[in-house]
């Protein structure tokens, strides 16, 4: 339920900054994240295995019961590489947000062209929110592959988690084929 009211309140939030950026600005600041995301998506395997080096895997404690709420089984001993795809994919993905605010802190007049002020503001409302939820999923997604019980538990009492998830069009498909199908070929290509 926290978590359910957590990801709610960013979401009314992005509504609120996208409002008062702008849709020209926020467009702006838009597509410097669709440049960092393509990168994230380039590089995010050569860069998983440097993580591997520094960040721990949480590793489940027994086999006997499924420590994951949004995934099989099967998968108890197998996630680490999808885990150290998706903490590569995020970490391309902040340094690419901190050039692209930097970029749109030094483009802020943007926010005074003239265009009639309801559709600016709400343009940036509607795409505020989307990027947002976007990056909420990708946080999201990274989470539930950690084999922590206070973690799995805020998901097992978040629907709204659960459904952020599992069903986000195109791209719960799209990262669970980049990140987990991906990670497991590469565990059986070491192996």
């Amino acid at each position: 339920m926290l978590l359910s009211l957590i990801i709610l309140l960013l979401l009314l939030l992005s509504l609120y900054s996208g409002f008062k950026r702008g849709l020209i600005l926020q467009l702006v600041l838009t597509i410097g994240y669709a440049i960092s995301f393509y990168f994230a998506l380039e590089y995010y395997q050569e860069v998983s295995n440097l993580v591997e080096m520094m960040v721990p895997y949480p590793s489940p404690v027994s086999s006997n019961s499924n420590p994951f709420v949004l995934y099989g089984q099967e998968f108890i001993f197998n996630l680490d590489q999808g885990f150290y795809n998706g903490v590569a994919f995020i970490g391309i993905l902040v340094l690419g947000w901190i050039v692209t605010r930097f970029i749109g802190g030094l483009l802020n007049f943007l926010t005074e062209i003239p265009v009639v002020k309801q559709i600016n503001g709400i343009g940036g409302a509607i795409v505020g929110f989307i990027v947002q939820y976007i990056g909420i999923f990708l946080i999201l997604f990274l989470l539930s592959m950690i084999p922590i019980k206070m973690i799995q538990s805020q998901f097992e009492s978040s629907a709204l988690a659960r459904t952020i998830v599992s069903d986000t069009p195109e791209l719960s498909t799209d990262l669970y084929n980049w990140w987990i199908e991906e990670g497991l070929q590469e565990d059986t290509i070491e192996e």
